[in-house]
């Protein structure tokens, strides 16, 4: 336990420097530039070493990705179901309590900027592939899955929240939506295509230019201080989210403990169930990205589908503070 704790307390104190410079008027419009600093360039480049060094040509196991993906959609369907019907059968609709924010709330982790660097600190770089592979699928999920999923049944990319494909709902329409949201969410995914790039040059043996790997390496070191600290400054906006409306308490505290609590509890189970030979790593790779606290990204997707983001943006700031006692506890529990 000293161990672990060890090693992610510095990770933590960064994300504590970056809460409290949130709250300082010079860095108070940081959080974007530094935002995009990660996701354009550090953190791909990180991710493209890792991800060169990892035993790509060892394969991925199915199990992982089955067990990555489907719990965590099982667990998104299941809150949504609960959360429309606790609302259907609510006489004042449940005010606040929108399944597709719910069920985001409650499963869409920070796998990016928390669960990738804590996965390979943790692991070591053997789980490399693992943490690379883990974050895409999981952002794939919802960065493709959630906006075609609210575009058939209520909101479209740009348009106002309960708009819907009704009128033109054709299998071409359907088609053009899912390659508009496929490409933005991974063709012209920088840190996708980061990833992409470090298994075709590790599984081909490319050797690159020392400089050129010198430099890229040099890139990729920035990522984890700069991305705690990025995610230290999200604090300070979303607690102002929280206090600037009626946000229903309940539905905030169900959302984070499923999120910190019963999805990685559920991954763990179906490790155990359909995932008994999969390598350590795989398996840490698995739980550790469940376990992480609900990502900013998440906000954005709500924003732009069903336009009220204050049970993500609550649920955001209690899981990111409450992950500080709760990874710890997942990594206990992986031994």
């Amino acid at each position: 336990m000293l161990h672990v704790l060890s090693v992610i307390a510095p990770m933590f104190i960064l994300l504590g420097v970056g809460m409290a410079a949130g709250f300082a008027p010079r860095f108070q419009s940081a959080q974007a530039g530094l935002n995009a600093f990660v996701f354009y360039f550090s953190l791909p480049a990180f991710l493209f070493v890792a991800v060169t060094n990892a035993p790509i040509r060892d394969g991925v196991p199915l199990a992982f990705v089955w067990i990555s993906l489907g719990v965590t959609a099982v667990v998104f369907a299941l809150v949504h179901v609960v959360a429309w019907a606790i609302r259907a059968a609510s006489a004042s609709k449940a005010a606040g309590l929108m399944p597709g924010p719910m069920a985001v709330a409650a499963t869409y982790g920070n796998v990016g900027y928390l669960g990738v660097p804590i996965v390979m600190s943790v692991i070591g770089h053997e789980a490399a592939l693992g943490a690379a592979l883990g974050q895409l699928l999981h952002n794939m999920l919802f960065m493709v899955g959630y906006p075609l999923l609210r575009s058939l049944r209520g909101g479209t990319p740009g348009g106002t929240p309960g708009d819907s494909l009704d009128g033109g709902g054709t299998l071409r329409a359907v088609g053009a939506l899912l390659w508009r949201v496929a490409k933005g969410a991974l063709l012209l995914n920088p840190v996708v295509l980061g990833v992409v790039a470090g298994v075709l040059v590790g599984a081909l043996g490319i050797e690159l230019p020392g400089v050129v790997t010198a430099s890229i390496s040099m890139l990729g070191q920035a990522a984890v201080p700069a991305a705690m600290f990025a995610v230290g400054l999200s604090i300070k906006p979303a607690l102002a989210g929280m206090r600037s409306g009626h946000i229903p308490v309940s539905a905030v505290a169900i959302a984070s403990a499923v999120k910190l609590g019963v999805l990685p509890l559920a991954t763990f189970a179906a490790v155990l169930v359909f995932g008994a030979d999969l390598a350590p790593q795989w398996v840490g790779a698995a739980v550790i990205m469940a376990a992480m606290p609900v990502s900013s990204t998440a906000s954005i997707i709500v924003f732009e589908y069903d336009g009220d983001v204050r049970l993500v943006g609550a649920t955001t700031l209690v899981t990111s503070v409450v992950a500080v006692v709760t990874i710890p506890l997942v990594l206990l529990l992986l031994g």
